[in-house]
């Protein structure tokens, strides 16, 4: 038996000291990244949906049918979304990388952040946009004009709408701003002096 007495903790914990001002800076480092990221991903969202144009189908037989057919109409979406995610995640990860001390922490902070951004990006974009016209056509007289919905695969009978490695381009815009702020650092592309 140890005649050591231990002083009460005042944040009830068994043994540990009270969170230092390092740690509560940490803390608030890490919410601070990732409220801009989810921020930016819903107002990404919203840019998405705006900016895209729904195209236009039939109901044929109870199905929705993209009229015309073709990839490009069906890659639009997709395409937009990379365009839109790919330079938020860039922007917001340079901006965290300006942050110095604990890298590891922020990298990981980032990738996890964007990787709910990009979510909360389709998923604001995607609630924003028409309803899925397959659902829609159910019952409806053929040949009845219907919109395409928002979502980042083809509008193909049975595709689950958020499968889709688009969902990457916010993370690796992310990861690129990190890298770039990182081995750039502070003297970006300075001259440095010969004498």
């Amino acid at each position: 038996m140890s005649d050591v007495t231990h002083a009460a903790d005042p944040q009830g914990g068994a043994g540990e000291g009270p969170v230092t001002a390092s740690q509560r800076r940490l803390l608030l480092r890490v919410l601070a990244i990732l409220a801009g990221f989810v921020a930016a991903g819903a107002a990404g969202g919203v840019l998405w949906e705006r900016l895209w144009d729904a195209p236009t189908g039939l109901a044929f037989e109870g199905r929705w049918y993209l009229e015309p057919a073709g990839p490009d109409f069906a890659f639009e979406a997709i395409a937009l979304f990379v365009v839109i995610a790919f330079p938020i995640g860039l922007l917001l990860a340079v901006l965290a990388g300006r942050w110095r001390g604990h890298e590891t922490v922020t990298v990981v902070t980032v990738l996890v952040a964007a990787g709910v951004a990009a979510a909360v990006m389709y998923a604001v974009g995607s609630a924003l946009g028409p309803p899925d016209p397959q659902a829609l056509a159910v019952g409806r007289p053929d040949y009845t004009p219907l919109p395409g919905d928002l979502g980042l695969t083809a509008p193909d009978q049975g595709r689950v709408p958020w499968h889709s490695t688009a969902l990457v381009a916010l993370p690796a815009g992310a990861m690129a701003g990190l890298v770039g702020s990182y081995l750039l650092g502070n003297r970006g592309f300075a001259r440095r002096s010969r004498g």
